[in-house]
């Protein structure tokens, strides 16, 4: 039989051993240098492609990588790069009509205000921060009631919230009541219909209530102004039928004050006529302004008023340089003269003086008319010019007034693009001034007068 011994059969077996172990070693490297490569060349596209998510939710939209890769991983990008671009587009749209609100809110000269159900402030604009007196920085996360103490608006945003129905209210802002808003309330709601607050907006109407004060006062004074005399012919021409005509002294007296009171009435009615073609002949640019000399106005309108003048003695004094001159329409500008020396002479005592002064401006030049007289109380200077209104009343019916002079006066005034001012002190006087531009107008309606002088 044929042997083989022990040791060489092990030893065999070691050699194989070693062998196969040495193969798995290299192998094992092998495999996994392979994985190492691609596992790198599958992440690595997903490295970048958790990059390119991350700036996408940053908003940096412009980040795109250039990826290649397995289909599966390409057709991802794809689909990545279409959601970031339609989400770009979504963004940039919502963006563009967040700022086209924005604009058109900002350019309102409504306020607009958001609420929301517990009255905290959600948005308004720069008008209602101007209304309410509020700054933009502060109105995060407040409510109404700490930022604006007025307990009518507080009411009102309730009114809004627990109404289905549109509100509306006047408002006073300011303690004083000189600031009115007109208040418009609405629901605010979401887009499934749900309220989630109120929506207010304030339309500033102190102009607009002031003018209407105004003319429910002017209707009244035309009214009163008109039914006094009225009903002083009236009482006079049933005592003349029950029998005082055939009193002969009775009806001349009598019909000597029916006259004083009709010629009142046609006064006023004048006045009245006048001061509607000042204003009609203003919108309308009808007033025709020529080169005119002022001293020569002056004097004419002083002409005038030296009968009432005389009779208190009160002397009138110009103070202006012969070659002042301005565009002016002649007749107007004189009317508005008389109506200022009329006042000054009624309120004034006798033996006193009024003097006229014209001096120059910065692009005009100024016509003050200075009297001696009462004076007038700082209370009553803003509303002076208004039509009929009277600081003294009885005073002024008793001087005969129609208490229209000095509205026409300004009307006269502002046709001439100009403006008329007072200031006064009870006790020693007033002056009134006629601010006139010297350079002719731009309407057209100009002409020259007499030729330049020279001086």
């Amino acid at each position: 039989r044929t042997s083989i011994p022990i040791n060489s059969v092990d030893q065999a077996i070691g050699a194989i051993r070693t062998k196969i172990i040495f193969g798995g070693l290299v192998i094992s490297v092998l495999a996994a240098v392979l994985g190492l490569f691609v596992s790198r060349r599958i992440a690595r596209p997903i490295g970048q492609i958790r990059t390119w998510a991350e700036s996408i939710a940053r908003g940096q939209f412009q980040y795109r990588p250039s990826i290649t890769a397995s289909e599966e991983i390409e057709a991802l990008s794809v689909s990545l790069s279409r959601m970031a671009e339609e989400l770009r587009e979504r963004i940039d749209t919502v963006i563009r009509q967040r700022n086209e609100i924005e604009a058109v809110l900002s350019s309102m000269v409504e306020g607009v205000v958001a609420l929301d159900m517990e009255e905290r402030l959600i948005s308004m604009n720069q008008a209602a921060c101007r209304m309410l007196g509020i700054r933009m920085s502060d109105m995060q996360g407040r409510s109404i009631q700490e930022l604006v103490r007025s307990t009518m608006l507080h009411q009102f945003v309730n009114d809004t919230l627990s109404s289905r129905k549109p509100t509306e209210m006047d408002i006073p802002l300011s303690s004083d009541g000189e600031v009115i808003v007109n208040c418009h309330g609405t629901l605010l709601r979401d887009a499934g219909g749900r309220q989630i607050g109120a929506v207010v907006v304030f339309n500033d109407v102190t102009r607009l209530r002031r003018l209407e004060n105004i003319r429910r006062e002017f209707v009244a004074n035309v009214s009163h102004e008109l039914k006094t005399p009225i009903t002083a012919i009236k009482g006079f021409v049933e005592t003349l039928r029950d029998g005082a005509v055939k009193n002969p002294k009775d009806a001349d007296r009598f019909l000597t004050i029916i006259d004083k009171h009709v010629a009142r009435l046609e006064a006023i009615v004048e006045d009245l006529l006048r001061l509607s073609r000042i204003e009609q002949g203003a919108e309308q640019g009808e007033i025709e302004r020529i080169d005119s000399r002022i001293s020569e106005i002056l004097r004419t309108a002083v002409q005038v008023c030296h009968v009432r003048a005389d009779a208190k003695q009160i002397g009138i004094e110009i103070s202006c340089p012969e070659e002042t001159r301005a565009w002016v329409d002649p007749p107007l500008l004189e009317q508005a003269m008389v109506n200022l020396l009329d006042n000054a002479i009624n309120y004034s005592e006798e033996g006193k003086k009024v003097r006229i002064r014209v001096t120059q401006e910065e692009g005009g030049m100024v016509i003050s008319v200075h009297d001696q007289g009462c004076g007038i109380e700082k209370k009553h200077l803003s509303r002076l010019f208004e039509r009929f209104y009277r600081v003294d009343k009885a005073r002024s019916r008793q001087l005969g007034g129609t208490g229209l002079g000095l509205a026409i006066a300004k009307h006269i005034v502002q046709a001439h693009a100009g403006r008329l001012t007072v200031e006064s002190i009870p006790g020693r006087g007033s002056i009134f001034s006629i601010h006139l531009p010297t350079n002719p107008p731009r309407n057209g309606s100009a002409s020259h007068g007499d030729p330049l002088q020279p001086s």
